[in-house]
């Protein structure tokens, strides 16, 4: 079954993942306003109902990514610097690298740097060593905001756990003389899972149409004569060696596998590599693997959460014409309640459409399979 869909092309790689944030303080939100002293730290929540539920923002996992991403390839990283003073000498606008051609972080995760009047026309810079009036058409030009938005696509990280999720810890500010000044941080003990997703026919790809523009145009004439960039078509340009972007996703998915990061580490020290991970090529951008995973309602056992078994098979035969690769389902062992444990591995001995391992693995699989990129026997080149 694995050769036969293969025989398609992965247009698209969707998964999902599970974190044990048992302890945990992984993104917080600043100081609780509505207690009487003020005095205490709160993670990010928001209503759900009557509930408040703990989550992480994509925006702080997406950087554990990048960041566990240039540790683990060694790859030049993008780092943010101001590209705009305003007149009072501050920074009003920051960006990265801007070249997704020799930074892979670019590539993957995007960017952004717009500009005043875009998509309409302005004077173009005239040359004054030229006595040549310009014509109409050369004297005016549009504006172009330089924007790539990330080929990876990343839901919030969101507890499992609704109610029961809670936990406070009280601490002490000892002074050499005077009253020790207390403080608070509210902490979690749940799962938290998010949806991922990774656009194959943008990685590596890079459009310069309309109004919006992906890759500078002072990079467009290098990479051409350094032979790292070809133009597929008018105004669309990709990396002349394909591979080098099944690498850039590779490298991102193993990354994934082995993700770390969080806030108060010192204090609250977490593992967050993915403890279950899902994932799958299809030939469509639908991130079918949402909400699959459920707690463990009986808090008084100390079972694990669960993967919806039924609703896993079901994604399974609704999109069979669509996926083009087997169901990789990594878990890490004694993680799930031992019930659902056995009847996930159950699903491996089925047929080939379901594999399972550990995360590490599932993703090791995946990448050399379907990418055909071994990350411990090739060059890292990006």
């Amino acid at each position: 079954m694995a050769e036969e869909k293969q025989a398609k092309e992965i247009s698209h790689i969707v998964g999902t993942f599970l974190v044990s944030a048992h302890g945990a303080f992984l993104n917080g939100a600043g100081i609780d306003q509505s207690g009487e002293n003020r005095n205490t730290v709160i993670p990010k929540q928001f209503s759900d109902g009557k509930y408040r539920v703990p989550y992480v923002s994509a925006q702080a996992w997406r950087r554990w990514l990048r960041d566990t991403l240039i540790e683990e390839t060694g790859w030049q990283k993008s780092t943010l610097g101001s590209i705009k003073k305003s007149e009072k000498g501050t920074t009003s606008k920051i960006a990265g690298a801007l070249d997704p051609i020799n930074y892979p972080e670019d590539d993957l995760f995007g960017y952004m740097r717009s500009e005043e009047g875009q998509g309409k026309t302005k004077k173009a810079d005239s040359d004054d060593d030229s006595d040549d009036e310009p014509s109409e058409t050369s004297a005016r030009t549009k504006v172009q905001a330089l924007v790539r938005t990330s080929p990876f696509m990343s839901s919030i990280l969101v507890s499992l756990r609704k109610f029961g999720w809670k936990g406070k810890d009280e601490g002490f500010v000892h002074l050499e003389t005077g009253t020790p000044v207390p403080y608070s941080t509210i902490f979690y003990n749940t799962n938290l899972q998010a949806i991922f997703g990774l656009d194959m026919t943008r990685t590596g790809v890079f459009r310069n149409v309309g109004d919006r523009i992906e890759l500078r145009e002072d990079l467009i004439k290098p990479g051409i004569e350094s032979g790292m960039l070809k133009e597929r078509e008018k105004d669309v340009y990709e990396l002349s060696d394909n591979h080098i972007a099944k690498i850039r996703a590779g490298e991102l998915l193993h990354s994934l596998s082995v993700l770390r990061g969080g806030a108060k580490q010192a204090a609250f020290a977490t593992d967050i590599s993915p403890k279950v991970m899902i994932l799958a090529g299809l030939d469509c951008g639908n991130l079918i693997f949402n909400n699959l995973f459920e707690d463990n309602l009986n808090q008084e056992t100390s079972e694990g959460p669960a993967i919806k078994v039924e609703t896993l098979k079901e994604i399974a035969s609704d999109y069979a014409d669509r996926l083009v690769t087997p169901i990789y389902i990594g878990i890490r062992n004694g993680y799930l309640s031992p019930k659902n444990e056995e009847t996930i591995r159950a699903l491996g001995t089925s047929g080939a459409i379901f594999i399972i391992d550990t995360p590490i693995n599932v993703t090791k699989k995946f990448v050399e399979v379907h990418l055909g990129y071994d990350r411990n026997g090739i060059n890292k080149t990006s």
